[in-house]
């Protein structure tokens, strides 16, 4: 795959700040694999991690201890036999100052349109949420993402560079942003600075259904 970097990728320095946002989440201790689901398995993850880790002069080692997992786990993920969680996979992104979607997609311009058939799509094997990139690539100045929950689902809690806006499609959700709780229905809509840690939880009995631009493309 070519290794050209994405528009909008993290200075130096911030992928630190979002590890160790992810670890005040988890209580200050790090990511743990078996954490969540691990996400469906895709025979290119692996790979592509690598090609990312050996482009950024990461030795295994480094880059295990940089995410907070072991060498023997990571090594397991870039050889397909183990699948991270989706809080381990976002820290991997993080220490590798790149987008989540950028383990799961070449970099290179897919055009202008997205056929919901090709979409990229990360989600645990149990289906109780997804993230779905419905923009063509992470090269835009702008990246628009699908998040799917189950009832009763909670998000995890993101932080990152940049703005979002967020709209409800279906269901109910509460979505937090910093230590503040805002309730919305279907048609409402809400936009906030997406360095402050972020998440939505799904209310009531139906699957709720947001769609949200980033800018710039940090998921």
């Amino acid at each position: 795959m070519s290794t050209s970097r994405p528009r909008g990728r993290r200075p130096a320095g911030v992928a630190h700040g979002l590890l160790a946002r992810d670890r005040s989440a988890s209580g200050g201790r790090p990511p743990d694999p078996q954490q969540t689901t691990a996400v469906e398995r895709d025979d290119q993850l692996g790979r592509r991690i690598r090609a990312l880790r050996t482009e950024r002069g990461h030795t295994l080692t480094g880059l295990a201890a940089r995410v907070g997992i072991t060498r023997s786990f990571l090594s397991s993920v870039e050889r397909g036999v183990a699948y991270p969680s989706i809080l381990v996979l976002r820290s991997i992104a993080a220490a590798l100052e790149v987008p989540v979607f950028l383990l799961f997609t070449a970099p290179e311009s897919n055009g202008i349109v997205v056929r919901k058939e090709a979409r990229k799509v990360i989600q645990p094997p149990d289906g109780s949420l997804s993230y779905e990139l419905v923009s063509p690539d992470l090269r835009r100045k702008i990246e628009m993402i699908i998040v799917r929950l189950k009832p009763g689902v909670d998000g995890s809690a993101l932080a990152h560079e940049g703005e979002e806006c967020a709209l409800v499609l279906h269901g109910r959700v509460v979505i937090t942003v910093g230590d503040v709780d805002y309730e919305l229905n279907p048609g409402d809509s809400i936009y906030y600075d997406s360095g402050l840690p972020h998440k939505a939880r799904a209310l009531g009995e139906e699957q709720a259904e947001i769609v949200s631009a980033i800018t710039p493309p940090n998921f």
